[in-house]
């Protein structure tokens, strides 16, 4: 706020305050009986001017919320106030009341307000008015004035001269003032300015860091919390203002206490901890902080500082970057192992077959025989599962109708031997789902290995739910069900191979979904269902594009066409297992699920 706004607010509440003391000095002498109080004294002009001051104030105090120019205002206040000096003077010229100390009053008012040239001119108009007043009592211009002019011993008091003389001394000396508060006022504003400049500097610093910024004061009660921490945790500032730490982020550090920690500042005090916050819509967020006190310049402690960071996305890169690691390392594991059985078991497979034919076996011979050729098969299926773990092939990328690709694989699904008739399984999907280019035998794999999974999770019936859903470059696949859901160790680890409860399983399953799933640059969750249902929930989210731009371009251009040519699919498929019938050959063989 600009300091003469103030300064003649002041002045318009003080005129009235000495106007309010004059008329109550002049009532008061002149029903006073006393002998020093001159009971001669008039305070009609007194109440007169009482009123004037107080529409002035008004018509004042209004012009300066209208307009800046405060100088201007403060001239005019001014001369306001030596012409109404001036006439008061007049008006008592005969009394007692000594008037003159207010040209005094208004010099001073003057050097606190105008510059120096400013209080100069008052302090001139002001000893003008009173020499003017006084020479025209002397020229008989105005009638009375005895009171101003005549110097007895009983006016000594009121002697014109001195007043002339203390009005121009106090014009140079108010002068100086002037200057000098001029130059205060300017560094003043000066130190302001740079003060709000350095704050708002300070505070664009705090809002532009990207790490969390919480301020707490000893008793642990929130006193400042940055923009980035809002966006982080979802709580806003004025929420959690005075609110405890622990209210927003809970119980963060056993070695974290505000109330517990030293109240004497260390140099080197500087702490570092982890924590599992939960943020305002409930979800999860591993948090790291750094810890600081908060000093004052008398170096006593009066708060911490605690920046934190979002460390819950790059926990999980770092726990893809181990689980990739151990793919990896079992994926070339694998591949040798599978080398290393899968000839002899070739040869002694060979060997069985020519003994069978060669030899003349009884029943249990034979049975024996049967029992060894399906045992050997079924170990060359896991070998196989091996080698599409450990060695995948490259991409085939071609354009894929998403929901017709899931719809077949479903229906075959429905028709295998694994599925009931108290199964029920559901495809919803826009009408407008755009087409992806993919591979599609990968994504059928993918679809087979995830659909069977939860068919496999459902031993007495149950529904499958599998809802395709478009995102601004990708698609969204969840799958549903109403089984068992995922044992908890399995939730930890989910894509490790040989993770498998299931008897007869090979754990490398999920493995493969995995790997095909990150191949196509996507990526896939799992949880179990919180909606009060069992089951579990499967959310795989593909690219709608992936290879090279000019293969994407070729290819989308070509299921243009052919989505001219061909109708779409309906929006939601659903089957039933009144019908039975057996799942292909060439279909039949898939990966042993976790």
């Amino acid at each position: 706020m600009n300091p003469l706004y103030t300064r003649l607010i002041n002045l318009i509440v003080s005129r009235l305050v000495v106007i309010s003391i004059l008329l109550s000095l002049a009532v008061a002498m002149a029903r006073s009986e006393n002998s020093w109080a001159n009971a001669d004294i008039n305070p009609q002009p007194l109440v007169w001017l009482a009123v004037v001051v107080g529409l002035l104030s008004v018509f004042y105090f209004t012009w300066l919320r209208m307009s800046t120019l405060y100088l201007v205002q403060g001239y005019v206040q001014l001369l306001g106030d030596v012409i109404a000096v001036t006439w008061l003077t007049y008006q008592m010229r005969d009394s007692a009341f000594p008037l003159a100390p207010l040209y005094l009053v208004i010099v001073f008012v003057a050097a606190m307000i105008l510059p120096r040239i400013g209080t100069i001119a008052i302090g001139i108009t002001c000893a003008l008015a009173y020499v003017g007043l006084i020479m025209a009592f002397k020229v008989g211009l105005l009638v009375g004035g005895y009171a101003i002019v005549e110097q007895n011993e009983r006016y000594l008091q009121n002697n014109p001269l001195l007043y002339v003389v203390a009005i121009l001394a106090l014009t140079v000396l108010g002068g100086q003032l002037a200057e000098r508060l001029r130059r205060s006022d300017a560094e003043l504003e000066a130190a302001a300015r740079d003060l709000a400049q350095l704050r708002a500097f300070n505070e664009r610093i705090v809002e532009s860091v990207k790490s969390g910024l919480v301020t707490i004061d000893l008793s642990g009660r929130i006193v400042t919390f940055n923009r980035a921490a809002e966006e982080i945790t979802g709580y806003r500032m004025k929420v959690v203002r005075n609110k405890h730490l622990r209210d927003i982020f809970g119980e963060l550090d056993c070695n974290f206490e505000p109330e517990r920690l030293p109240v004497t500042p260390q140099k080197d005090e500087f702490r570092r901890f982890e924590a599992d916050c939960q943020a305002a819509d409930g979800r999860t967020l591993r948090l790291g902080f750094a810890m600081s006190p908060l000093t004052s310049e008398s170096d006593d402690i009066t708060g911490y500082v605690l920046s934190f960071q979002d460390l819950t996305e790059i926990i999980k890169l770092e726990e893809e970057i181990r689980r990739q690691d151990r793919l990896a390392a079992l994926g070339k594991m694998a591949a040798g192992i599978a080398h290393e059985i899968r000839n002899p078991l070739a040869a002694m497979r060979g060997s069985i077959q020519m003994l069978q034919s060669e030899l003349r076996l009884d029943d249990e011979q034979a049975r024996l025989m049967r029992i060894i050729l399906r045992e050997s098969d079924r170990l060359n299926r896991t070998i196989e599962d091996f080698l599409k773990y450990a060695r995948p092939r490259s991409l085939q990328p071609v354009a894929v109708n998403l929901e017709r690709l899931i719809g077949d694989t479903l229906s075959l699904l429905q028709h295998s031997s694994e599925t009931r008739t108290d199964h029920e399984i559901t495809l919803q999907s826009p009408p407008d789902l755009p087409a992806i280019v993919a591979d599609s035998d990968q994504l059928k794999q993918v679809i087979w290995n995830l659909a069977r999974n939860a068919i496999q999770a459902m031993p007495h019936g149950g529904k499958l739910s599998v809802t395709l859903r478009p995102l601004a470059d990708q698609i969204e696949i969840r799958l549903t069900d109403t089984g068992t859901g995922f044992p908890k160790d399995n939730l930890e680890r989910p894509f490790e191979p040989f993770n498998s409860n299931r008897e007869g399983g090979t754990g490398l399953g999920m493995a493969i979904v995995y790997q095909i799933v990150s191949d196509h640059g996507g990526r896939i969750s799992i949880h179990n269902r919180t909606d009060g249902t069992t089951g579990a929930e499967v959310i795989v989210t593909l690219p709608q594009t992936t290879g090279s731009p000019l293969l994407q371009n070729d290819i989308l251009a070509d299921s243009r066409r052919q989505l001219k040519r061909t109708p779409s699919g309906v929006p939601a498929l659903s089957f039933s297992s009144s019908a039975m019938a057996s799942k292909p050959a060439s279909d039949t063989k898939s990966s042993e699920q976790s």
